[in-house]
């Protein structure tokens, strides 16, 4: 018996030793090609900050972060070292290695390399992109799709891109901006500081959720399972390039993570259910006024002259539920910072803030305990206000809520304004959406909030550049 047990211990450290050896030689094999793609990039003259063969350039960002405040983002640092090692006659390109933190990086920072890299070529999504979002939408999503799938499902949700879809959903919104504006008077009244980001992410998680769900969360005033686990979710989420491994390897993470879905997932499908069998039992129909509606409209066409089962095939619930979720993370998450750099920005700028004032009173008049009424009954009249319109856009030019990646291919190659060719094959493409909106090549005063650039005619020095404004890109 001694024996056996000795046998088996052998076995167990022969069998771990082998799978550390492994794992040792996969890091070294990758590392070594990692750095051989620099290695050829750098012969060929392409430009990128001063490398090293062992650290690649893990030694270029810190420099670059201490000439920055200590809580910059991600995108502000590469900005700037885009700034630092662009060719300057050029469009602006960089190429960046920091494995074994991220695959090797194209980083584009002008209008005329991101429309190649989104819109000219059909490059697919990198994996890095599925390991972002899957903790997030648990599973294949519109951010990761590709070719014919993502088609299929988008066309299933064009209708809720239309204009006219979003101002259907005024209503909604007007339910839950009550709520959000009499909670910012208490703050206001109480005198003390808060967190405007927070509120306003609940604020927008309510109006998600109403749009998507056809039902309200109350989140901003009470417990909603789903809300708060989405929010939990985005709160243990970690990046890629996550530089702090204590954080990065959290042995909690997974659990915690799990959970969340679990209660996401639980929800969503309740909710699935519910509007299904509302449907199941009407002949015409119904009106396609959510997201849920919009999936549900989808997978009953797929139905046709066929018998309605009683309740959804699981597979495709599971399917919704993943959209579903990346809906509810999209769009509150980019919205409600939206929302608050737009007030940061008009309380920066006085003069912008009394523009927009003065747009509302000749628009809805001086009465604002009628406006909620008027936009009810007269949605339309959202679409007579352009100087808060240029607002919104300016605020988005500037801080805008993401970026891009794509998947570099052999053969693909972008071209700059001078003619100058940059190969793809073996790259992530970071299209930085910040770098590209503040790019002083492009865009006059580039730091400057001047909401007036959205308003003048073509010709104009301030009329913006083709491409140059993308905060949700364009393209698949």
């Amino acid at each position: 018996m001694i024996n056996n047990v000795l046998v088996r211990s052998e076995f167990v450290a022969t069998a771990g030793l082998v799978a550390c050896a492994s794992a040792l030689v996969y890091l070294l094999v990758k590392g070594y090609r990692a750095r051989l793609t620099f290695y050829r990039l750098r012969k060929q003259g392409m430009p990128m900050p001063p490398w090293h063969p062992i650290l690649g350039h893990l030694l270029a960002v810190p420099p670059i972060m201490k000439t920055l405040p200590e809580d910059t983002q991600q995108p502000d640092a590469f900005e700037a070292l885009c700034r630092v090692n662009e060719k300057k006659d050029a469009d602006s390109i960089i190429y960046v290695d920091m494995w074994p933190f991220s695959d090797p990086l194209m980083v584009i920072c002008s209008p005329v390399p991101a429309m190649q890299a989104c819109q000219e070529y059909d490059l697919p999504k990198p994996p890095v992109l599925h390991a972002f979002f899957n903790p997030i939408a648990g599973g294949e999503n519109l951010f990761t799709m590709n070719g014919p799938e993502w088609k299929r499902s988008r066309a299933l949700f064009n209708s809720g891109f239309s204009a006219s879809y979003i101002l259907q959903q005024t209503s909604h919104v007007i339910d839950e901006a009550k709520i959000y504006v009499e909670i910012l008077r208490e703050h206001a009244r109480a005198g003390r500081m808060f967190s405007l980001d927070d509120v306003t992410c609940w604020y927008m998680m309510d109006v998600i959720g109403a749009t998507t769900l056809d039902s309200r969360l109350h989140s901003q005033r009470q417990f909603n399972p789903l809300a708060s686990a989405l929010r939990r979710q985005i709160r243990w989420h970690v990046l890629d390039n996550e530089w702090n491994l204590i954080v990065r390897w959290n042995r909690a993470r997974p659990f915690v993570q799990w959970y969340n879905s679990y209660q996401m997932n639980n929800y969503i499908a309740r909710e699935l259910e519910k509007r299904y069998a509302e449907w199941t039992k009407d002949e015409e129909t119904p009106s396609l006024r959510s997201i849920i509606h919009l999936v549900l409209a989808g997978y009953m066409a797929q139905q046709k002259n066929k018998p309605r089962p009683k309740k959804l095939d699981p597979a495709f619930r599971d399917w919704a539920t993943v959209q579903i979720r990346l809906f509810l993370f999209a769009g509150h998450d980019s919205t409600s910072s939206t929302i608050c750099y737009c007030f940061y920005l008009l309380q920066c700028h006085p003069e912008a803030m009394a523009k927009i004032r003065a747009e509302h009173d000749a628009v809805f008049g001086t009465d604002i305990t009628e406006t909620a009424n008027q936009m009810r009954e007269q949605p339309h009249l959202l679409n007579q206000l352009p100087y808060t319109t240029a607002v919104i856009k300016e605020s988005l030019r500037l801080f805008p809520p993401a970026s891009a990646m794509r998947g570099g291919e052999p053969g693909v190659y972008f071209q700059d304004n001078k003619g100058n060719k940059y190969p793809t094959e073996g790259t992530n493409i970071w299209v930085l959406h910040s770098a590209v909106q503040r790019n002083p090549k492009y865009w006059p005063s580039p730091t400057k909030f001047i909401p007036e650039r959205w308003l003048v005619e073509p010709g104009n020095p301030l009329y913006p550049v083709k491409g140059g404004w993308r905060p949700f890109e364009h393209g698949p």
